[in-house]
């Protein structure tokens, strides 16, 4: 899996970060809704209360406060982790997603959206006609596409030691430019789905 992860192809790294998250996704979507009640993560998460439990007046509003929200999500959890370390072998920005899908899966599982739904959702391949998912898939995209950007290595998540990566990488040559673009695309369009959907909603 590793060596998947860590693949000179844009769309290998991608698929099998994104194929990783979509099973933990499943998989914590099936036990909550099964042993966990309903709404018990509604408000506790930090972009829960960034987006408030009340939707915007017009869909453009809930659109840019979701894509603002999103966005600076991406920069400060997966692009500047990924920037910063790589851990044992695979870049820090990998990590986030993987938790955001067993998140997702959990707040769909018990129903804990900001908005609430009218029920929980059973486990099912509906779930991608939802935005979440296309969401997740932009974060993985983008570091995908910025895994060969770190500056210092550690062995693991527990020490405080690490070794700067020599020689330094460049942005501008470990970037791959076009899957960020196409990150950056992806995203603002699952962000707009999810406005539309909401303000349908309400």
């Amino acid at each position: 899996m590793h060596s998947l992860l860590r693949h000179r192809r844009l769309v290998v790294r991608f698929a099998a970060l994104y194929g990783a998250g979509l099973a933990a996704f499943f998989v914590a979507w099936t036990l909550s809704y099964h042993f966990l009640p309903e709404g018990i993560m509604r408000g506790r998460t930090g972009a829960a209360l960034l987006a408030g439990d009340e939707a915007a007046d017009t869909f453009l509003l809930e659109f840019v406060r979701i894509l603002v929200i999103n966005a600076v999500v991406a920069v400060l959890l997966v692009f500047i982790p990924n920037r910063l370390l790589i851990v044992g072998r695979l870049p820090l920005g990998y990590w986030p997603p993987l938790v955001w899908a067993v998140m997702y899966g959990v707040t769909i599982g018990t129903n804990s959206f900001s908005i609430a739904e009218a029920g929980r959702l059973a486990p099912s391949l509906t779930v991608f006609g939802r935005s979440g998912l296309y969401e997740i898939a932009a974060y993985c995209l983008l570091a995908a596409a910025t895994h060969g950007i770190s500056l210092s290595r550690s062995p693991n998540i527990w020490t405080m030691r690490a070794e700067p990566v020599v020689p330094r990488p460049s942005l501008r040559d470990g970037v791959h430019w076009a899957g960020l673009a196409a990150a950056a695309v992806l995203l603002a369009a699952a962000c707009a789905w999810e406005a539309y959907r909401i303000i349908a909603r309400v």
